[in-house]
Order: structure tokens, then sequence, then C-alpha cells
């Protein structure tokens, strides 16, 4: 074969790809042993995802009649899998192809990836946690030269003590002051949000690097998205793993009414940020009519685990990619 019809993507890509369906093979085993269903959901959907300012890959559909319908690739299954909650199941996961738009392509970063979701009933956030680096140390035991080192488990509240050096206060409109009089690289005018995912990236994560493997949990409430709220924190929790965070897991707000303001408050964040609106996900709101059963979800990034469990730097070396 002439080096002009190779195909492009990872190098070594036939390694990269016999690699990959080990380590969805043991993925699959893992679940299968813990009684979870394997489950399927669509790509292509009315309403993309939840999320404030991520943006999204959109085409219409034309039926028939030559009506045309506006479609979204997801960003996610997660209303999805809600919706399969409320269908009577307790333990569902997934691996399937996501999308988003209008980011970074980096070594980290890419439109189109792998993702690995799932949804345990009656599962504390607590069992949650357990589950996943049970699951994490599992395929590095498994599927790489390389050693994990010990857990580490600290509240964002603790690691903004330890590396930033600021009680961090949700909705604090004094943090950009207090950032700034400490030397962090931040705007005088920037709002909570913006500051504290500047203060994320620049100074926690680094310091999470030197830790090696991380639980970071119990966010600020105001950075809940779907997460259940309780004394006064949201009960979210990532997973980071040499500096790099490989998921984002949240005891699940099932409460309808609530729901729905977080969908409306996340439209307004939208609509400030210059985003265009999405559909409301009817159907996902209609299944917490039921109401569904307390459970946990978790979402987690397999490209960037593959790349991790081979030492990889980018994830080039794992995707056999298109021409982007």
């Amino acid at each position: 074969m002439s080096s002009r019809h190779k195909p492009t993507g990872c190098r070594n890509s036939a390694t990269a790809l016999s690699f990959r369906a080990k380590v969805y093979q043991h993925i699959r085993a893992y679940f299968a042993a813990h009684d979870f269903v394997e489950v399927e959901t669509p790509i292509l959907v009315r309403c993309p995802g939840a999320e404030a300012y991520l943006q999204y890959f959109q085409s219409d559909w034309q039926d028939a009649q030559q009506r045309e319908h506006r479609l979204y690739l997801r960003s996610s299954p997660e209303l999805q899998h809600k919706q399969m909650l409320s269908w009577g199941l307790e333990k569902i996961f997934e691996l399937g192809k996501c999308f988003r738009n209008g980011g970074e392509f980096s070594d980290q970063h890419h439109p189109e990836f792998t993702m690995l979701e799932w949804y345990q009933v009656g599962s504390s956030f607590e069992q949650m946690i357990a589950f996943t680096t049970d699951l994490i140390t599992s395929l590095y035991e498994h599927h790489s030269e390389r050693k994990l080192n010990a857990w580490h488990k600290l509240t964002v509240q603790e690691a903004f003590d330890a590396f930033v050096g600021i009680e961090l206060f949700d909705g604090d409109d004094e943090l950009a002051a207090k950032a700034l009089a400490k030397g962090y690289q931040v705007g005088a005018d920037d709002d909570f949000e913006t500051c504290f995912f500047k203060l994320m990236l620049t100074v926690v994560e680094p310091c999470l690097r030197k830790l090696g493997s991380v639980v970071l949990y119990d966010y600020p409430p105001s950075q809940a998205a779907l997460a259940e709220i309780e004394d006064g924190v949201a009960k979210r929790f990532e997973v980071y793993l040499s500096g790099i965070e490989i998921c984002n897991a949240f005891l699940e707000c099932l409460d309808y009414e609530e729901n729905r303001q977080r969908w409306h408050k996340m439209m307004t964040k939208r609509a400030a940020a210059g985003l265009p609106p999405i559909p409301q996900a009817k159907d996902f709101l209609a299944a917490l009519r039921q109401p569904l059963p307390r459970c946990c979800g978790n979402a987690l990034g397999v490209d960037r685990l593959l790349a991790l469990l081979r030492g990889a730097t980018s994830l080039r070396e794992v995707i056999v990619q298109n021409n982007f």
C-alpha cells in the first residue's frame, strides 16, 4: 500500500485498535460481573444535552413531506439513560460515540470521542466512587505497564484550602479580588463561576497532577449541573489521573421541578454567552414525573483513559481519526 493510501490517525493503528478492543472486552466483563445491562441509545437526537456552555453539532432531517426537523449529535447519552431507568432498568451502561462542537482540538480534546456512561439505582455516592476507582484500578492492573499511585480523595473545598489558599464560598463576589491579591491570573471583573474555573485549571489541576490518582468531590452548589445538592454541596465527583480529568459522576437530582428550574437557568446562561437555545428535553422531564428511584451515574472519557493506560501523550495515539 502506498503512503498516500494509508489511513490517517493514530500511530500503529492496528496495535491501537487491538488494544482498544481488549480494554472494551475488560470493561464489558467488569459490568457483566456486576449484573449491568449494556444498552444502546440514539446518537442523532432532538435534544443533545444539558450543558450551559457547550456547542453542539446540528443537522436537519427532511421527512417524506419535505418538512425539516432540527436534530443534533449527542454530547452524552445521559438524558436517554435516565428515561431507561424510568422503564424499570436498574443497572445500565453504554460504550458509544459522543460529540462536542466549538471546542479545542488538542492532545486531550477531540470533537468526536468515546464515552463510557453508566447508572445504578440504589447506589450511594460513596459506592459509586468505590465502583469507579475499582474499575480503573482493574484496568491498570490488566492493561498497563504503569502503576497507579494510592488513591487520594479530597473535597473541592479542601483542594482550594490546600492549593489555592482561599476559603471557598459558593457565589463569592470577592473571589476574583482574593485571587488577584494572591497573584493569580484572573480578571478583576470575573464572576464567581469564571474565576472558579480559572483557579481550577491553573492552580488546582497542576497540584492534582503531582498527587497522581485523585477523586475530587463535593462541588459548590452552583456547579451541580444535574447532581443532587445535600448538606450545602453538590454531590458530584471527578476522577483525575496525572492531572487529567477522565470522568464526571453525580448522585442524580431526580426532582422534576428542580430539574425544570435548572434547565431554565441553563438556557439563561446560554443566552448570556451568545449560544443558541436548544430544545427542552421533554422526554427526560416526563420520565422524572414517575418519579425515578435514587441513583448515581458516571460518564468516563474512554479515549483519555486509553491514552493514560498506554502512556500516550495525545489522544491522536489512540484514536483513528478523521482529517481534522
